[in-house]
């Protein structure tokens, strides 16, 4: 079951989630879902067999997780998602999406079981998915309670009697004294019970199990224009620039069973509706197949992927990358030893490392994570130039201490350091807020680049963020060849923090490539893109075209060069 986010309602279509065009379809009873044609609002209405538009092509190494349904109502008619949330006051758009998410979910129930003509009793779908209502908070568990009940009232409004709870209720009466007398009291209890309502707990199912389905936007061309309207280089004058851009929230329960990790072997992706997961390596019989929640390594410290997890999924990772010294994490916010010679990091954490060869890494005096030091076949020489102190001498305790390099252990101020370097960066950053760029503005960055090359290490996330964005000014000015520069620069940090076929290098690739189609360089252009569109062929398959529709377009440019 999925829904639109409220952000997109006007932009994207409320069944396939694409960009809508001029001229979109209405829905028959109500004016609140627009969809791109004919096609997408009657598959909405249910009119699409259980069989039709769901084969997707068989692949060994592709899991289609959704498949378009339809269930007839008593009165014959094919069940449409919305119509509960027809006429009548627009409920649908003033609650929270998981909560509408939810009502769907008990309106697709309650039509499946619903008799011919005959009221029934109904105590809402179960789905074996966590919940982890006892480690919300109050607050979150009382607005929760608030919502089941409107909900569940907006419901009954729609179904009349068809709808009548009786194996479970929102409410529990209990009996209280006042001057004397025992009354009942509808108690909102804040803590999880046997007989809690499913509709509550639901509620919870869909906030922690409940997936963002994304769509990539053109960042060159502003919020209306998304990239795959398809490829373009203005006047050779911009890098081709896309980010992923959450339009809609859905619900599947197959999904929900696979494991979390920073650093996956699967890809999950979309299809219109369809939840598709590739694999992206060998997996052996018998190992775990994982996917990504959102934090990945390269993208984000152990220590933020850590916070990120156990806010909003409520554990702790222990998957390989969290629980084994990586290089990202040594360098991805570190700073560079002041030591000329020394390639070592210095890092805002403190290391702490036993007898036994683990690794307990703090931040601010709060311990973060225990991690375990690599296999020796495993260290290659970047980790050993960047943390030599660490992973030497062996069975020795050693403390390397926040500012202080974990190569020659040579220190510097890094207070000083980190407010020098917001400077600088925000100096950088100026760039992305000017349409019109002048030289003294560019002269500045690049100042300010100069002086971050000092601070931060040479594999820094500060320093590839640093070194994309004068490429994107560069090239906005129609200095490709500046640009080009700039861009590998980021391209190889990238490389150290993520792997070279990570699929954000591909997308940083197609940033390349356009600059190198401006400057008319097409052999250059033809092997950047092979190597992009080899790693999205790892990720996507025969899908590449049907997700990344630019690419179509942006083959046929570099070929013509």
């Amino acid at each position: 079951m999925q829904i639109i986010m409220k952000s997109s309602r006007e932009t994207h279509c409320h069944f396939c989630f694409s960009e809508t065009p001029a001229d979109v379809v209405f829905c028959p009873s109500c004016t609140i879902p627009i969809y791109c044609s004919k096609r997408c609002q009657e598959q909405s209405a249910g009119h699409i067999s259980r069989d039709e538009d769901t084969n997707l092509g068989y692949s060994t190494n592709v899991a289609n997780l959704s498949i378009t349904s339809s269930c007839k109502s008593p009165r014959s008619k094919l069940f449409a998602e919305h119509r509960h949330e027809c006429g009548g006051a627009h409920w649908a758009a003033v609650l929270p999406a998981d909560v509408v998410l939810a009502g769907r979910i008990i309106a697709h129930s309650i039509v499946k079981r619903m008799p011919s003509g005959k009221s029934f009793a109904f105590s809402g779908p179960n789905l074996d998915l966590v919940h982890h209502y006892d480690q919300h908070s109050p607050a979150n568990k009382l607005e929760s309670h608030i919502y089941a009940i409107v909900l569940l009232l907006c419901l009954q409004n729609h179904y009349r009697s068809d709808l009548l709870w009786t194996e479970d209720s929102l409410s529990q009466p209990t009996g209280y004294t006042h001057g004397g007398q025992t009354r009942n009291q509808t108690s909102l209890e804040l803590k999880l019970q046997s007989d809690m309502p499913k509709l509550v707990l639901l509620i919870f199912q869909i906030k922690v199990n409940s997936i963002a389905i994304v769509c990539m936007r053109s960042m060159d061309r502003g919020p209306e224009h998304t990239i795959n309207r398809g490829f373009y280089v203005a006047e050779g004058a911009k890098m081709c620039s896309v980010e992923q851009v959450r339009v809609a929230q859905a619900l599947y329960v197959s999904g929900s069973l696979f494991n979390h990790s920073c650093q996956p072997n699967v890809h999950a992706y979309f299809l219109s509706r369809a939840f598709v997961l590739r694999t992206t390596e060998f997996i052996k019989s018998g190992s775990p197949v994982e996917l990504s929640y959102g934090p990945q390594v390269g993208e984000m410290h152990i220590s933020e992927r850590q916070k990120s997890l156990q806010e909003n999924y409520y554990f702790s990772c222990q998957c390989s990358s969290c629980s084994e010294l990586n290089l990202s994490d040594l360098v991805m916010n570190s700073f560079c030893c002041p030591q000329s010679n020394c390639l070592g990091a210095i890092s805002e954490s403190t290391y702490y490392r036993s007898k036994e060869n683990f690794v307990n890494v703090s931040l601010g005096g709060s311990y973060v994570c225990k991690l375990s030091l690599p296999d020796v076949s495993k260290v290659d020489m970047d980790m050993e130039n960047v943390a030599k102190s660490l992973l030497q001498n062996s069975g020795v305790s050693l403390n390397i201490d926040h500012g202080c390099c974990m190569s020659c252990r040579s220190c510097i101020d890094l207070s000083s350091a980190l407010a020098t370097s917001h400077r600088e960066e925000s100096t950088i950053d100026r760039l992305k807020k000017h349409t019109f760029l002048d030289k003294t503005l560019i002269t500045e960055a690049l100042q300010s680049l100069k002086q971050l090359k000092k601070l931060r290490h040479p594999y820094s996330k500060a320093l590839a963020q640093a070194e994309d964005t004068i490429a994107e000014a560069f090239a906005k000015v129609g200095d490709q060849e500046l640009a080009r520069k700039h861009c590998e620069a980021s391209i190889q940090i990238l490389e150290k923090l993520y792997h070279p076929k990570h699929i954000i290098i591909a997308h940083e690739l197609i940033k390349l490539v356009s600059i190198l189609l401006s400057l008319g360089d097409g052999a250059s252009a033809a092997a950047t893109f092979a190597q992009a569109e080899a790693i999205f062929s790892l990720y996507y398959g025969s899908h590449v075209e049907k997700v990344l529709t630019y690419m179509g377009a942006l083959k046929k440019a570099v070929i013509d060069v």
